[in-house]
């Protein structure tokens, strides 16, 4: 992993307030079974953050396994992606099937494409 892929504390969204003013401010973009929303945030950077609901998962192993995922997808392609954004990545249902890397990051560049990210 090179120093350009690593994903640092800094740019993990963490903040309840910061979740609530994408969901609330941001634009959102969907498709199954994710979710993007996607809002300015002045730093100059961008900050990511997951939301699985335990609703909409039942088991911890998988929501993690998501979560592992969406991450590794984001950290390979960050430099791909406009920069100045909070973004939150939500899963609103349980992918049918087992959960490959693949198909998320398809999922995840199609959203983060619509949503004007890619550079």
């Amino acid at each position: 992993m090179t120093h350009a892929e690593s994903f640092p504390k800094r740019e993990h969204l963490v903040k309840t307030k910061d979740f609530r003013r994408a969901y609330k401010e941001g634009a959102c973009f969907k498709k199954e079974p994710l979710a993007l929303y996607r809002v300015a945030n002045n730093l100059g950077e961008n900050r990511v953050g997951f939301a699985v609901s335990a609703r909409s998962i039942k088991l911890a192993a998988r929501r993690n396994r998501i979560k592992r995922l969406l991450r590794e997808a984001y950290r390979k392609t960050k430099n791909e992606l406009r920069q100045g954004f909070d973004i939150v990545f939500s899963v609103r249902k349980n992918p049918a099937g087992p959960i490959k890397y693949e198909h998320l990051k398809k999922i995840f560049l199609e959203l983060a494409g619509r949503a004007d990210l890619l550079a």
